[in-house]
């Protein structure tokens, strides 16, 4: 047997009893904002467990908050400041001083002691996915960047982050009409030569010197279609059948009947479709959280239904057994954007997701493996 919490009421799962798949209890972190993107988990105080960042879409005051971790039931909400991307967001550590900082579009946040936030504008576009990865092997972090309204870039981040950083393109945008795509792990050695390549939308690109100055587009990752917003998925790249090369594990975004699938690769960046969720649910897969939530070793799936589903909207971990996939339904909540770690320390791996509209909760579901 295996028990999934739906709101407050657990139901039973019937599968296999050798490995039980763990409860997920919601919490309510808190119900504020409007248009709400940017979301992350990061350790902001240097407390040793994880906090929660989120900020809204650009509009007269576009507030930027992150959420101290007290206990489950128990967030602090800090201001630190306002933000401009549309629901791109991410944090890393670029100063070294232990605090992580949080970059969104054009803006980088830095996070001077856990309490002092400064920002800076640095040269980066309004952007509907903003991911830190090493792109040309320095060993050194730099940004990617994607937007159907301008093109995807990756950008150097200089020694001292607050200054202009150096943009690169990838593809221009009458190429690369994708609302959303590199987000939320889009970097890896997709053909197996040892450098960093990126996927989008329908497309995975070859850095093929390896420093990221000559890019090759492959068109062959079949998922996405064009709806209200345009082209938009969720993408995760990572080894899913664990046979030594990189996957790619995707869910249809801004679309009202969302899939989810995941592309075996052979190793050279050819791909196979495997449909994981199958149209039919009426949901609006906006988030894609790839980890292994009951520490079998293995990867499994989440995602959740965002604002273009037809309610009420639901969240599934997809739980790989052997690459076939178990569906675990953690109830009726609102899901866009959506990031997973362990949150509380405990040793497995939690989840944090949001609305996109006002007046409906954040949520932490809580992993109750350990």
């Amino acid at each position: 047997m295996r028990y999934v919490l739906i709101g407050l009421a657990a139901v039973t799962l019937m599968c296999s009893p050798e490995q039980p798949f763990p409860v997920f209890t919601t919490h309510t972190i808190d119900e504020i904002g409007n248009r709400m993107g940017q979301t992350s988990l990061a350790d902001m105080d240097g407390d040793g467990d994880l906090d929660y960042v989120v900020a809204e879409s650009p509009s007269s005051k576009s507030r930027l908050w992150w959420f101290e971790f007290q206990a489950a039931d128990t967030w602090v909400r800090h201001d630190i400041g306002t933000a401009n991307s549309d629901v791109g967001g991410s944090t890393a550590d670029l100063d070294g001083n232990g605090y992580p900082d949080f970059w969104g579009g054009t803006v980088l946040v830095m996070n001077r002691d856990g309490k002092n936030f400064t920002r800076h504008e640095v040269g980066t576009i309004f952007s509907h996915d903003s991911e830190f990865c090493d792109v040309n092997g320095d060993g050194r972090l730099d940004g990617v960047a994607n937007s159907d309204k301008a093109r995807l870039f990756w950008y150097e981040i200089p020694e001292d982050s607050t200054q202009k950083w150096q943009e690169h393109l990838i593809i221009a945008k009458e190429d690369h009409e994708i609302h959303g795509g590199a987000s939320p792990q889009p970097c890896g050695d997709i053909d197996g030569d040892g450098d960093t390549d990126i996927v989008t939308g329908q497309a995975w690109y070859e850095n093929i010197d390896g420093a990221g100055r000559q890019w090759r587009q492959h068109k062959n990752i079949d998922l996405g279609e064009f709806h209200q917003y345009g082209l938009a998925v969720k993408t995760w790249v990572g080894d899913l059948d664990e046979d030594g090369d990189v996957d790619v594990i995707q869910a249809e975004a801004d679309n009202p009947d969302s899939r989810v699938a995941w592309f075996e690769n052979d190793g050279a960046g050819a791909f196979t479709r495997h449909i994981i969720k199958a149209r039919g649910d009426k949901q609006d897969f906006h988030s894609l959280v790839v980890a292994d939530f009951d520490n079998d070793g293995d990867l499994d799936v989440f995602s959740g239904g965002g604002p273009l589903s037809t309610p009420p909207q639901r969240c599934y971990i997809w739980e790989n057994e052997n690459l076939t996939w178990i569906e675990h339904d953690l109830g009726e909540v609102v899901s866009h954007e959506a990031v997973g770690g362990d949150v509380d320390g405990d040793g497995d791996i939690d989840i944090v997701t949001k609305p996109w509209k006002v007046g409906m909760r954040h949520v932490y579901f809580e992993n109750q493996l350990n």
